[in-house]
């Protein structure tokens, strides 16, 4: 009998004790092999461009460019691989945008490791949109970004900023797409918070990305 490859892993988490709990967990099974360990979104920029991964495996609360953006890395320079967060945040708002940025699964960090490593299993095998159960049943996506006319309170030009921060660009990034100045980006970002009641980047793209923006 044929014995295939352990599945390769990426563990993204700011806490060392959980990524060290996970190694141990997931390579005792020899299903998984953790090919690297990542503390801040910028260590998994890195681990996502030198190794190939299977499986990456990430908190949304992780140091570095904002909650959603390594499962955005994931998926410009891993498409292949499958993303699971694994978060204490648990708002279903948070999992809306974190499947419509192309997580996979999204788990909460009080779940059983045996369930983990099942649903870990399960996505490997093709599943989709697995959503913890304590978050009230299956995740209704969303388009990535509802047209202008839904949010009449931003100008046109903090729309097409809006949409830069969607794709969790960074302000100097934001500001060579849209041929401004990063000053003038970040006087657009504060005005989009508070017009949408936001407190961070972060908060208002979740806003957005799960469709609970105010009229």
């Amino acid at each position: 009998m044929v014995v295939p490859d352990p599945a390769r892993v990426l563990l993204v988490d700011a806490s060392q004790l959980i990524t060290e709990g996970l190694r141990v967990c997931l390579q005792r099974t020899q299903r998984f092999r953790v090919v690297g360990v990542a503390h801040t979104s910028s260590e998994a920029l890195r681990c996502l461009r030198g190794l190939l991964v299977d499986l990456v495996v990430t908190d949304l609360a992780v140091p570095g460019a904002g909650a959603l953006r390594t499962i955005r890395d994931v998926r410009a320079q891993r498409p292949s691989a499958v993303t699971v967060v694994v978060s204490d945040m648990d708002s279903p708002e948070w999992a809306k945008a974190a499947l419509n940025q192309g997580a996979t699964a999204y788990m909460l960090k009080t779940t059983p490791l045996r369930e983990l490593v099942s649903v870990f299993n399960e996505v490997l095998g093709g599943a989709t949109h697995v959503l913890d159960p304590r978050l009230g049943g299956q995740v209704q996506l969303s388009s990535d970004l509802p047209p202008h006319a839904v949010l009449p309170q931003l100008s046109a030009r903090e729309f097409d900023v809006l949409a830069e921060m969607i794709k969790g660009l960074d302000n100097q990034t934001i500001a060579h797409h849209l041929f401004i100045s990063t000053d003038t980006v970040k006087t657009h970002v504060k005005a989009i918070l508070r017009k949408l009641g936001a407190k961070d980047r972060a908060q208002v793209v979740a806003m957005v990305l799960s469709g609970r923006v105010p009229r």
